[in-house]
């Protein structure tokens, strides 16, 4: 029902506006106590491993291909790119590795963006449109825990932002699979996998091209509007 009713939602929006490569960007380890000067409530999370960029959010959707040229499609999204992240395994994560399945590293896109041209709101509404929440290491055609959808955090803005997001969506199912929590760990994926669909504009993608085009024209941004009680 969700995904017949938000089609209308958003056209009618768009009609009222008209383990190889190191970790990039991150910075020494740091306990939530520490980073807030509160006492955590992550039970048993553990430490965050925080970006030094403010506006940034970790999205695990499948293959990272399609995910990364959907979040470049959005305005206000400064920069995406694929690699592997909140990995349970030692090793560093590249491809090979990732695809045996056995290290916990999900395909996921590091999302940077601006808060005055797009919300966080905004860009959770496009990852749990085009993702399917119900399924468990799979997304489309593809199949394997690297493919286990997941959101993850660097901050406390963030958190409160998608854990009141995922509340909702929890709702909309009785299955729920989509990861929620704080980044621990990311790699950038090799090379021929950044904007790879812009490389190779006919190569596989699970998410329809109408839907990222949907969102590449969105104007009204959904967290400008208060949120009821």
């Amino acid at each position: 029902m969700y995904r017949r009713v938000l089609p209308l939602l958003l056209t009618a929006v768009l009609l009222l506006s008209g383990c190889a490569a190191g970790q990039k960007n991150m910075p020494q380890k740091t306990d939530e106590k520490e980073m807030t000067g509160q006492p955590s409530d992550m039970s048993g999370e553990g430490s965050m491993y925080m970006d030094t960029t403010e506006n940034v959010i970790y999205l695990a959707g499948g293959c990272f291909w399609g995910m990364e040229q959907l979040m470049q499609s959005i305005p206000g999204v400064i920069d995406a790119e694929s690699g592997y992240a909140n990995g349970t395994c030692e090793a560093d994560a590249d491809y090979k590795t990732v695809c045996k399945g056995n290290t916990g590293f999900r395909e996921t896109v590091r999302v940077e963006y601006d808060p005055g041209q797009v919300s966080l709101d905004a860009l959770l509404l496009a990852y749990f449109y085009v993702i399917d929440p119900t399924v468990e290491n799979r997304q489309g055609n593809d199949r394997g825990s690297q493919y286990q959808t997941g959101v993850y955090y660097t901050n406390e803005s963030a958190k409160e932002t998608v854990e009141r997001i995922a509340e909702i969506e929890r709702g909309r199912s009785e299955k729920f699979f989509v990861e929620i929590g704080p980044l621990k760990n990311y790699y950038p994926a090799e090379e021929y996998h950044q904007n790879y669909l812009e490389k190779n504009p006919n190569g596989y993608c699970h998410i329809p091209r109408a839907e990222m085009e949907l969102f590449s024209r969105l104007r009204i941004d959904p967290g400008d509007y208060q949120k009821p009680a």
